[in-house]
């Protein structure tokens, strides 16, 4: 097998239990992916979560703003992973009538509770952490998050992470009224390196059997950005836009890439 991207490692490793976790013994933001990408890719969906930022997400009962997406499993999965990237730890919000409790974790909106999401840079930082809870192949998968981003700091003296295999980075804006957009790139540096067709296994990972996927794939990272003293992205898209809201992802340790015979025929 060749070594293309790490994408589809991280789609066929082990299953875990929980929707996310965030420990004492690791450095950052440790979360599950495993979010629907053909449910989070229609229409319909996108226009639900464009409806939503224009409200606070409390609403007046105190709990979570009636929407569609309660009305499904898909459209309530969803929605755990969107409060999990907007609220921090400790936060929760009940889900209406459905009686679930959607559960906060990263904190890049905490805001968004009493007031609507039209902050652009805030929206940006949503939209890459939705996108990085995208798994196509229907697995679970830890996956690290770092970024700029004070949320995605982790905590101060947790002990070195061990999730240190590269994945991808991910940014966009998803809630802009005119034109939502989304862009990927693969920080597997044997891409690069082996010359490897990558795209075919990360349109399974972001966008799986969705017909309306939309993500813009742009290749290796090195290519769309560069990183800054403590690691973290800024990314420039084809159109001459730049993202300093960009989150990258890594897989654990024991995910290896020797498996994957990089750049053997």
């Amino acid at each position: 097998m060749t070594g293309f991207s790490l994408f589809i490692a991280g789609c066929g490793a082990e299953r875990h239990s929980g929707m996310s976790s965030r420990t004492e013994e690791q450095d950052a933001i440790i979360v599950m992916n495993g979010d629907d990408p053909a449910f989070f890719w229609r229409s319909a969906t996108q226009q639900a979560l464009r409806a939503l930022a224009e409200v606070p997400l409390e609403g007046s009962s105190g709990e979570l703003t009636d929407t569609p997406l309660l009305a499904s499993a898909e459209g309530r999965r969803l929605l755990s992973y969107m409060v999990l990237c907007a609220l921090p730890e400790g936060e929760a919000l009940r889900g209406g009538a459905a009686g679930i409790s959607f559960e906060g974790t990263v904190g890049l909106a905490p805001r968004w509770s009493s007031s609507p999401l039209d902050d652009v840079e805030t929206q940006r930082w949503m939209t890459a952490c939705l996108l990085q809870t995208l798994n196509g192949l229907s697995m679970e998968v830890e996956v690290r998050m770092t970024g700029s981003h004070q949320a995605l700091a982790g905590r101060l003296g947790a002990a070195p992470s061990e999730f240190t295999t590269p994945d991808a980075t991910m940014f966009g804006n998803l809630f802009h009224p005119d034109s939502p957009a989304a862009f990927a790139c693969v920080d597997n540096t044997d891409v690069a390196a082996c010359g490897v067709d990558w795209s075919g296994h990360s349109v399974q990972r972001i966008c799986g059997i969705s017909p309306t996927c939309g993500v813009t794939l742009l290749g290796p990272c090195s290519l769309a950005c560069a990183r800054d003293a403590d690691g973290h992205s800024t990314c420039d898209t084809p159109g001459g836009g730049r993202y300093v809201e960009a989150i990258t992802t890594s897989l654990h340790s024991s995910i290896s890439l020797d498996s994957f015979a990089p750049c053997s025929p």
